[in-house]
């Protein structure tokens, strides 16, 4: 019975030899395709980033801290295209050393004809070729490894700042939710519970970046293991420690420090500084700055509609289209200015399936708003905008809904006659509705658009 786990553990042995000098060619084929589909998801990765404000209404704390993981996520993401270019380019210095080496196996130092001097020193200096390829070998292994170890890092703290503003929130909400003395209560638990979190976490992040300082202690290794067992779940790292423990018990853990705080230290120069000769051009919109966001035939498809839109920035035609985005952080607004009116969706989650009966049975079917009074909608929608043209207020504007085809951004557009405009420029005035501290509706300078007719 023995004979045969031993067979079986020889066998793996051998087949781990195996993949340990094939690997190269499973790194190679990783590489390039990570790099490829990590290139790509970055464009949707910014375009979800960019959603957050234009399509939903969410509270500026939870938005911090989403933010925050996803700009982490962003670094890491980053960070691992970086490591795996580096990790291709010296697999393909590694290739072609193993190429030479099949034609040059040495340096032939007497057929270069150097002095004695030079010579001395370039065979003291030079790397042989055997050497440098089993160097190169390790390195681009272990650049491998690294790049997702460094990866897993950065999400593993970005995941942490999530469990921190969802704490924050649920904590928050609960003594909001309360009164009196009870409220006191929960209000000293919920901030020993978050005080005790926030300080356990950091513990864990100083630990994971010390390479293990809180593990030396044998009485505080003791009290502090619950904390990791429980941090290393919730962030992920229990997926990278195996990679962790092994590439710092076999490289100096100062070595590796370095690159922690190299790494860190680049990533931080990148995204805190940024290289600008233009000093006497503003960097924010105003009535001097021509938009192209605001002209459907300039704005990239790829680009939000940021308040309002027409057709172009030169307009020949008898009609001018206006399109004013829907922004979801208006609801509670318009709901303030349609009282009376419940639409029959709710803001958040909506049930998309329905229980219908038909004929004694009942079925499932998919929520339908048919009924609702979209007439009524369209009111409390367009009730919030004034429109002016040249210091000439717009009455009666009749508005549809509409689905815009950049980026299908749901809003209000009509059709202004282009009778009325001067030749030249015209400028287009929005004004919206909105409600100061008194509680008192007043017009507020919503966008202005520029344009020039012929």
């Amino acid at each position: 019975m023995s004979k045969e786990p031993k067979a079986k553990k020889d066998q793996i042995s051998q087949w781990l030899k195996k993949l340990e000098r094939e690997s190269w060619q499973l790194e190679l084929l990783v590489s390039a395709f990570t790099i490829f589909l990590l290139i790509m998801a970055i464009g949707s990765y910014d375009d979800f980033i960019t959603s957050l404000t234009y399509k939903y209404d969410l509270s500026d704390s939870l938005l911090t801290f989403l933010y925050a993981f996803m700009v982490l996520l962003g670094v890491s993401l980053d960070a691992l295209v970086i490591f795996l270019i580096i990790h291709l380019m010296l697999r393909g210095f590694w290739i072609g050393s193993i190429g030479l080496r099949s034609v040059q196996a040495s340096i032939d130092f007497d057929k270069l004809n150097y002095s004695d001097f030079f010579t001395d020193r370039l065979k003291k200096k030079v790397i042989s070729l055997d050497n440098l390829v089993v160097m190169l070998d390790e390195i681009c292994s272990l650049i491998f490894s690294f790049a997702f170890l460094i990866m897993s890092v950065i999400l593993a703290f970005g995941l942490y700042l999530v469990f921190l503003g969802v704490t924050a929130f649920s904590l928050g909400s609960l003594v909001t939710a309360t009164t009196g003395a009870l409220s006191t209560v929960i209000s000293i638990v919920a901030a020993s519970v978050f005080f005790i979190i926030l300080i356990s976490g950091l513990i864990y992040v100083i630990d994971y970046l010390t390479l293990g300082f809180f593990k030396k202690f044998k009485w505080l290794s003791k009290v502090y293991y619950p904390f990791y067992r429980f941090y290393g779940f919730m962030t992920l790292a229990v997926i990278s420690k195996s990679i962790y423990y092994y590439l710092i018990s076999k490289f100096s853990k100062k070595r590796i420090r370095i690159v922690y705080v190299l790494t860190l230290v680049v990533v931080i120069f990148n995204y805190l500084t940024d290289f600008d000769q233009y000093q006497f051009y503003p960097d924010k919109s105003d009535n001097l700055v021509l938009s192209t966001n605001q002209y459907d035939n300039l704005r990239s498809s790829e680009k939000y509609i940021a308040g309002a839109s027409i057709q172009s920035n030169m307009v020949t035609d008898s009609f001018l289209q206006l399109f004013v985005r829907y922004d979801p952080r208006d609801n509670d607004l318009i709901q303030g200015n349609c009282p009376d009116f419940e639409p029959m969706k709710q803001d958040g989650w909506n049930w998309s399936m329905t229980m219908k009966s038909s004929d004694g049975n009942l079925r499932l079917t998919t929520k339908e708003y048919s009924d609702e009074d979209k007439a009524k909608l369209l009111e409390c929608l367009s009730m919030l905008y004034q429109v002016s043209i040249n210091d000439s207020i717009y009455s009666g504007i009749k508005y549809y809904f509409y689905s815009h085809p950049s980026k299908e951004q749901k809003g209000l557009v009509t059709m202004i006659n282009s009778s009325g405009f001067k030749k030249g420029e015209n400028l287009i005035k929005i004004k919206k509705i909105s409600t100061n501290e008194e509680g008192e509706e007043v017009l507020d300078d919503f966008t202005e658009i520029p344009f020039w007719f012929e």
